[in-house]
């Protein structure tokens, strides 16, 4: 009642746990009486920073478990920290106040008087007392015992289900690894694909611009013709993102000609002897320069590309003159027709276009 409470706190109590109290209301009412915290300490470094244990290659689900963990072990070490600071403050409540309670009897005894019978009933009063402290601390430490047990249980059942817990975060962790490594292996054999696929497609382009290599004797070889060609290229190769250089060579042949007055020269008639043409081919300085003919439209057009590809598509012109003859002459001009001739010089006057990606 009312009055025990008072009486209680007046010797020191700091409050008054009811014999029919729920084992599951024990702390909610331990924590009304301030006998114990509300939440669990925050676990903090020796230098202060907050403990943080994440890390690897999937840092969310590290960090999924070590949330589990944390919380579980906090968990157990908040119940047994209150389990037993409960055991103890009870302990030493109910003996202190049995202290009190003999020490608060012994005046009461020593100013009796020689009565014997008020000695018999003074000494049965204590005694009643007493066996009464003893039952209820005996009742008490039965019912903390009772509930230390169930909290054992507990922590053992949440032990087994945190090691559950660790077992299928260590499954999906190893698939993870497993889908990754498969990912990263099919990533590197589609990026091989699209390598072999680029260069082949390079290939093709460069094929398909070597086509038409030949012009007339006539011609100019970077004439609007080749520029034709070339603009085609550029295109196709903008489209693939091709960064790299487009390389042009001009080839000279040397052709049988006549003398044609005050024009110069002109291919000789096809029936005449190939010994008695004015002219076979040209001096190497000539035919390099003859190499370097280009018109007006084309020298545009090379320029005006490398400016609309931002630089990525760069052009080069070189000239190899009649040095590099893919097909050979006779090496006697006697009983060679000129056409036979021209035919062979024909194949020789040709441009020459080769891709390179990214050269050093």
């Amino acid at each position: 009642g009312e009055l025990y409470v008072g009486q209680a706190r007046a010797l020191g109590a700091v409050g008054v746990l009811p014999k029919q109290v729920e084992p599951v209301e024990v702390s909610k009412i331990l924590e009304s009486l301030r006998v114990i915290g509300t939440g669990p300490e925050k676990r903090v470094h020796p230098d202060g920073s907050e403990a943080s244990d994440v890390s690897g290659e999937y840092p969310s689900l590290e960090k999924i478990d070590q949330d589990i963990r944390v919380l579980i072990r906090d968990l157990f070490d908040q119940q047994r920290s209150v389990l037993r600071r409960d055991l103890l403050d009870s302990y030493e409540s109910i003996a202190t106040r049995v202290a009190d309670e003999i020490r608060a009897t012994e005046p009461a005894r020593d100013e009796v008087d020689d009565d014997e019978d008020e000695k018999y009933k003074a000494t049965n009063f204590v005694s009643g007392r007493t066996q009464i402290a003893v039952a209820l601390l005996a009742l008490v430490a039965l019912v903390f015992a009772w509930l230390y047990w169930q909290r054992e249980q507990s922590w053992f059942a949440m032990q087994q289900q945190n090691a559950e817990l660790q077992r299928v975060l260590d499954e999906q962790l190893a698939f993870g690894s497993e889908g990754a490594i498969q990912a990263q292996q099919q990533l590197s054999e589609y990026q091989r694909s699209l390598g072999n696929i680029y260069d082949v497609t390079l290939r093709s382009l460069q094929w398909a611009a070597n086509q038409s290599t030949g012009y007339a004797y006539d011609e100019m070889p970077l004439g609007d013709r080749r520029m034709a060609v070339i603009e085609e290229l550029t295109g196709h190769l903008s489209a693939i993102g091709f960064a790299g250089v487009v390389r042009i060579e001009t080839h000279v042949g040397d052709f049988c000609l006549s003398a044609n007055g005050p024009d110069g020269f002109t291919l000789a008639f096809p029936d005449l002897p190939a010994s008695q043409c004015d002219r076979i081919g040209y001096e190497a300085v000539e035919a390099f320069e003859l190499g370097l003919r280009q018109s007006v439209g084309f020298a545009n057009f090379l320029r005006i590309a490398e400016s609309r590809t931002g630089g990525n598509i760069r052009f080069d012109v070189v000239s190899q003159g009649n040095t590099m003859p893919i097909l050979d002459y006779p090496a006697d001009v006697n009983g060679v027709s000129a056409s036979f001739w021209n035919e062979i010089a024909a194949g020789n006057n040709r441009v020459e276009i080769t891709i390179l990606n990214n050269p050093e």
